[in-house]
């Protein structure tokens, strides 16, 4: 387990990203073998790409004629919003990123039109430790708040913007420990303005807090694991007390601290 009184060790890693290419195919160690071609290694400095003679788990074969190979592959992808089809003949304010503009009500530039979604962009004033992160769950709650303004709107009556904006939150798992993303979990938007907590045992957890440098106050933080903080962290983030006074004492695991900030 990391000691969080202590400075955190560095790590050092490789990065080799190939551009202009995307994913042709995922190939098993026997697939690779039967198609009777090289992979190659990752470039290391200035030395040129060599023929790679170590048999692999899983290899990926890239639309550049380039096959790699690795111990597992992690698949990530990005959204675009499909805005096309809406634009032709409407004059629908875009987003930087590309997404239609909606204001805290789902309304979009146009009147009795709304959006939620993949497709939108969050064009209000959000809160401190809420940001727009294109996920299902987000469309989801988007989508429910949509139908909340439009029968508001039918009806005349006024409506508060729904508590799931108030804070960024995300639940999933990875390799089969559970995940939970809250706040600017990533210092995002925070600049040098921030510190970081860390607390992690082997196997079992990974805790990590940000920190406001100047007041304290928890702006974000990243659970793997049964750590059963989530709940605390929660509330530490939306009320936005000043954990200043508890410096490493918040994540030492000989205190309770979800009985402590109960």
């Amino acid at each position: 387990m990391l000691n969080p009184f202590l400075p955190l060790p560095f790590f050092s890693h490789r990065v080799h990203i190939e551009i202009l290419c995307e994913v042709k195919k995922i190939l098993l160690q026997q697939e690779f073998i039967q198609l009777q071609q090289t992979s190659l290694t990752f470039p290391k400095g200035e030395k040129n790409v060599e023929a790679d003679e170590v048999l692999w788990p899983v290899y990926v074969q890239l639309t550049n004629g380039k096959i790699y190979g690795c111990n597992f592959i992690v698949s990530a992808t990005g959204v675009v919003p499909n805005v096309e089809p809406f634009l032709d003949g409407n004059n629908f304010a875009v987003g930087e990123d590309g997404g239609l503009k909606v204001d805290k009500h789902m309304h979009m530039s146009l009147p009795d039109v709304f959006a939620a979604g993949d497709i939108c962009t969050a064009a209000w004033e959000p809160s401190p430790v809420w940001h727009q992160m294109r996920l299902w769950t987000q469309a989801w709650q988007m989508g429910w708040y949509a139908a909340k303004c439009m029968a508001a709107e039918a009806l005349g009556e006024s409506i508060d913007m729904d508590f799931s904006f108030e804070l960024f939150a995300q639940i999933t798992k990875f390799f089969n420990y559970k995940v939970v993303v809250l706040g600017k979990y990533n210092a995002q938007g925070l600049g040098s303005e921030h510190e970081l907590m860390l607390r992690c045992t082997k196997g079992h957890e990974y805790i990590k807090v940000v920190r406001r440098t100047q007041n304290g106050r928890m702006m974000g933080a990243v659970l793997i694991g049964e750590t059963d903080l989530e709940e605390t962290f929660e509330n530490l983030i939306l009320n936005q007390m000043d954990l200043s006074a508890y410096g490493g004492d918040l994540l030492n695991p000989d205190i309770d601290i979800e009985d402590y900030f109960d």
